[in-house]
């Protein structure tokens, strides 16, 4: 595929027209076309520019071969802005992440264990099933939700980032040969809602091979039988039926009914919203659904005040992305441009960060003596 394919590929994916193009780079928009047909090809300001607003990489578009198929799969794809927009986003992220991954000696994208079976046959109990695996498998332990995340990230290396869109009650997932997996997160959630969005897109992820056809029109959403696997599968990947049965028994001790702030402490023992509690809870049956739904009406106006108030703000990039951002550039494997670039923020400020962690260095560093010893 020529330049000027790779161009156009880029920008529909993009979800941009010409236009939009050029009011992004003040390109010409015959310019652009002329790019895109081959009849002329962009200087080097003009190609930084283009791959800036496409949120691709320079080296992209000088690949050979047709670009890999891009299948980012959304719970409910976003109004506010374009999702081909976000999309992008989120594909630049895993694939500047997965750069630095390379730079500092992990080659390869780490893989994850793939359920198996039929999508027609998959059960809501098979679910359940998955969800007891992989919390054994990875010693999740009775509150999973406490450090799913970081397992996740550290010890599966998924590739979790946090954007800002609407609306709020949806995310999104992606697999890829090249940077491998990838979960997008809404940075607006209260962080028990990202917790349980966390767990819903790591079933998609865990069933890709079983639910995704690429080639599919339909790869791209998924069916309201999904929808529900996925939250059978977080509801008990989170909340651990044991641990909450014991959890519920010790904050009820003498009362025939559990009020609103002993619904609340369990939930964030759990890390999970109070009505991810409840409906946990109805499903196996610890309440009836009568009075599942009576409690979720009563606590409905009081759940928002008492999550916002607990809310901690999602990092703009991964604890380890910045991590190896820094191990990179001080291998001198990268350039401060290049460095203020994948984290966002302005060469300046990227000069700014890096003078101060220098000298953070050398005052941790100063009196420090290291005794060697004979061979």
């Amino acid at each position: 595929m020529s330049l000027g394919s790779r161009l156009k590929w880029a920008r529909e994916a993009a979800g941009l027209t010409q236009r939009q193009l050029h009011e992004a780079t003040e390109i010409g928009i015959s310019s652009i076309s002329e790019f895109e047909s081959d009849t002329r090809s962009p200087s080097a300001l003009q190609m930084v520019q283009l791959a800036e607003a496409l949120h691709r990489s320079t080296d992209f578009f000088h690949q050979p071969g047709e670009p890999d198929a891009e299948v980012v799969l959304w719970r409910e794809r976003p109004t506010d802005t374009s999702p081909e927009q976000i999309q992008v986003q989120l594909i630049q992220l895993a694939e500047q992440f997965h750069r630095l991954e390379q730079m500092c000696g992990n080659p390869e994208p780490a893989q994850l264990e793939f359920a198996t079976g039929d999508a027609k046959s998959f059960s809501l109990r098979k679910a359940e099933s998955l969800a007891h695996s992989f919390r054994n498998r990875y010693a999740l332990g009775e509150r999973p939700g406490r450090v799913l995340l970081r397992v996740l990230e550290d010890v599966i290396g998924v590739k979790v980032f946090f954007l800002d869109f609407e609306p709020s009650g949806t995310a999104a997932c992606t697999l890829s040969n090249r940077f491998g997996a990838a979960i997008l997160l809404n940075g607006k959630n209260v962080s028990w809602r990202r917790n349980f969005d966390l767990a819903h897109e790591l079933f998609h992820l865990l069933t890709w091979k079983i639910f995704r056809d690429p080639s599919s029109a339909n790869a791209t959403t998924s069916t309201r039988r999904e929808e529900q696997l996925a939250d059978c599968f977080a509801g008990h990947l989170l909340m651990p039926g044991e641990a909450l049965q014991a959890a519920i028994a010790r904050q009820q001790r003498d009362k025939k009914t559990l009020d609103f702030d002993d619904l609340f402490d369990i939930a964030r023992q759990f890390a999970v919203s109070v009505p991810a509690i409840v409906f946990r809870c109805k499903e196996d049956g610890i309440i009836s659904p009568e009075a599942a739904d009576q409690v979720l009406e009563r606590i409905q106006g009081r759940t928002h005040f008492w999550e916002q108030r607990k809310n901690t703000p999602p990092p703009k990039r991964p604890f380890r992305f910045e991590a190896l951002a820094f191990e990179a550039m001080g291998k001198g494997l990268m350039g401060t441009g290049k460095f203020a670039e994948y984290l966002g923020i302005t060469r300046r400020q990227a000069m700014k960060i890096l003078e101060e962690r220098e000298e953070e260095f050398w005052q941790e560093s100063d009196g420090v003596e290291v005794e060697v010893i004979d061979s």
